[in-house]
C-alpha cells in the first residue's frame, strides 16, 4: 500500500514501527512571493493568489492495527 501510494507521487514523512505518514504536495513560499509581488508592483500578487488557493499539502497516515490491517486516516 505505501510503495503504491509512492508510486503515485506521495512522499514519506515520518515512519515509526506500525505507522507512517505520507505527504503530497509543496507549501507555498510565501516569503519568495511576497518579495515577487513588491519587485513587479504587485503584478505577482495575481500568480500568488492562484497558487495559494490551488496547492494543497495532504497528508495521510497508515497504521497497522493489532489484526495486521492497514487503517488509512488523513492528518490534519
Amino acid at each position: 500500500m505505501v510503495s503504491r501510494r509512492i508510486a503515485s507521487g506521495w512522499r514519506v514523512e515520518s515512519r515509526s514501527g506500525s505507522q507512517v505518514v505520507l505527504v503530497r504536495g509543496q507549501p507555498v513560499n510565501h516569503v519568495l512571493h511576497a518579495f515577487l509581488t513588491v519587485f513587479s508592483c504587485l503584478v505577482w500578487g495575481i500568480v500568488w493568489a492562484g497558487v495559494a488557493l490551488v496547492n494543497r499539502v495532504e497528508r495521510v497516515a497508515l497504521t497497522v492495527d493489532a489484526q495486521g490491517r492497514v487503517v488509512t486516516v488523513s492528518a490534519p
